[in-house]
């Protein structure tokens, strides 16, 4: 017996960073691993909980070296596991004034960043 479909609660869909794409939560001088990014918002990987609903300034860097700071608020945390199955949690972020034309224009940035194909001259 199938699964029903869940229908995507995003209104942007969320494209994997997987290492293209490190973060820092300013405030808190906290590293995190981003997981992924879209218009709305990203999600990334801590060690310890992140409270919902506490607005940040978070440091993005791309492989490239090139780097933004953007404000974004925690959505939600939950916790998982790592390949590993260590602890750890995912937090959700929307982006604050995502509808701005400055923030949407960085965004594109890191989209472009975490989506670019590299070819096999590139280093």
């Amino acid at each position: 017996m199938s699964q029903p479909l869940v229908p995507e609660r995003r209104r942007h869909p969320r494209f994997g960073a997987a290492g293209r794409l490190a973060a820092h939560l300013l405030e808190t001088d906290l590293p995190v691993r981003v997981r992924d990014i879209g218009f709305g918002g990203f999600s990334v990987e801590t060690m310890t909980p992140l409270p919902e609903g506490v607005e940040h300034r978070v440091r993005f860097v791309s492989e490239d070296d090139w780097s933004t700071v953007l404000p974004a608020r925690t959505a939600n945390s939950r916790p998982s596991c790592a390949e590993d199955g260590s602890p750890l949690f995912v937090a959700g972020f929307a982006f604050s004034g995502d509808e701005q034309p400055d923030t949407r224009r960085t965004v594109q940035l890191l989209i472009d960043k975490v989506t670019s194909v590299r070819l096999y001259g590139d280093t």
